[in-house]
C-alpha cells in the first residue's frame, strides 16, 4: 500500500474539542518490544542516570517494574507486559505515518510492551508532563530495548530512531513536536496535497488541518509542524481569520473551522489558497 492509497479517520479516545476546556495531559505511553521475555535491568540505574541526570536512580520491584526516583520522590514507572498490544492496536496506529514509512510491519514484530506513567501529572503543565513521559520512555527504550514508541494521545507509534532523535536535547525550549503528534497526509485530487494533525487537544489546544495545497509531503509536514511548535509553546494566540507565515512576506490565512474528519471539532484550518 502507498502513503496515499487510503484515507483513515484515526481518532483520539474520548475526544474533546479543544475549545471546551478539555485538557488530557499526557501521563503514559507505550514502549514496543521485539521479545516477550524481560531482558537485563542490571543497568537501569546507569541508563536512568544518562537520560534525566546524576541525581536520578532506579528501582526494580515486583521483578517487571522499574521506578524512577529522584531523592525520595518517585518521578515515573516503567511496567513490562510479556505480550504485544491486543487487537492490532498498535499495528493500525502506526499505519500511513510519514516518519515510518514500513511502521506497520515492524511494530506487527513486538512481543511485549512496556507501559511508561509519569507521576505527579497534576503538578505540572502539559508540557512538563509529555517530557517527563517523553524521557522515561528514552529509558525504557535503551533499558528493554525498544523498536518504537506508542503514544496513544495522538494515535501514532514512530520508530526509535525517530523518537531518540527527536527528543534528543529536549527541553521545554526544544520540544520533540514531530512525536508528540500523529501528522496525516492525505490526497484530495491528483496534483494536491491535505494533512491533519491529532494530538493537540493533550495541550488544550486544536488540532491543525490543511484541506488541499501544491506543497511537497516533507514541506508540508515541516509548516504544520513548525506551527503545531509555535502554538505549543504559546496557546491559542491565533484567531480565527488571522494570517501566519515563515516571513515578512508569506501571509497564510487560518480559519477555525469544523474537522474534515468529524464535523463536531473545530481545527485551525489552514488555507494556502486564499
Amino acid at each position: 500500500m502507498g502513503l496515499f492509497d487510503f484515507f483513515r479517520k484515526k481518532k483520539p479516545v474520548d475526544d474533546v474539542d479543544a475549545e471546551s476546556g478539555g485538557n488530557p495531559a499526557t501521563c503514559h505511553c507505550f514502549v514496543l518490544c521485539t521479545e516477550a521475555e524481560l531482558g537485563d535491568l542490571s543497568r537501569a540505574a546507569e541508563i536512568v542516570s544518562e537520560v534525566f541526570g546524576a541525581d536520578y536512580s532506579a528501582e526494580i520491584s515486583k521483578g517487571n517494574i522499574v521506578s524512577v526516583t529522584h531523592g525520595e520522590s518517585t518521578v515515573g514507572f516503567l511496567a513490562h507486559v510479556p505480550m504485544a498490544i491486543p487487537n492490532g492496536e498498535a499495528e493500525a496506529n502506526a499505519d500511513g505515518n510519514l516518519l515510518w514509512p514500513d511502521g506497520r510491519n515492524e511494530v506487527a514484530q513486538h512481543r511485549s510492551h512496556v507501559i511508561v506513567t509519569n507521576i505527579g501529572i497534576g503538578e505540572q503543565t502539559p508540557i512538563q508532563s509529555a517530557l517527563g513521559v517523553s524521557r522515561l520512555a528514552l529509558v525504557a527504550l535503551k533499558l528493554f530495548d525498544g523498536l518504537g514508541v506508542y503514544w496513544g494521545n495522538a494515535c501514532v507509534c514512530n520508530s526509535r530512531r525517530a523518537f531518540e532523535e527527536f527528543c534528543e536535547n529536549i527541553s521545554e525550549e526544544h520540544v520533540p513536536i514531530p512525536v508528540w503528534l500523529r501528522f496525516q497526509l492525505i490526497r484530495p485530487a491528483k496534483e494536491e496535497l491535505g494533512l491533519y494533525t491529532l494530538g493537540m487537544k493533550q495541550f488544550g489546544l486544536m488540532d491543525l488541518e490543511v484541506d488541499r495545497c501544491q506543497l511537497e509531503p516533507m514541506e508540508l509536514f515541516e509548516f504544520v509542524s513548525n506551527l503545531a511548535h509555535y502554538l505549543v509553546q504559546s496557546g491559542p494566540v491565533i484567531a480565527d481569520g488571522h494570517t501566519v507565515g515563515g516571513s515578512e512576506d508569506e501571509r497564510i490565512l487560518v480559519h477555525h473551522r469544523p474537522s474534515m474528519i468529524d464535523k463536531n471539532r473545530r481545527v485551525y484550518k489552514i488555507v494556502f489558497d486564499e
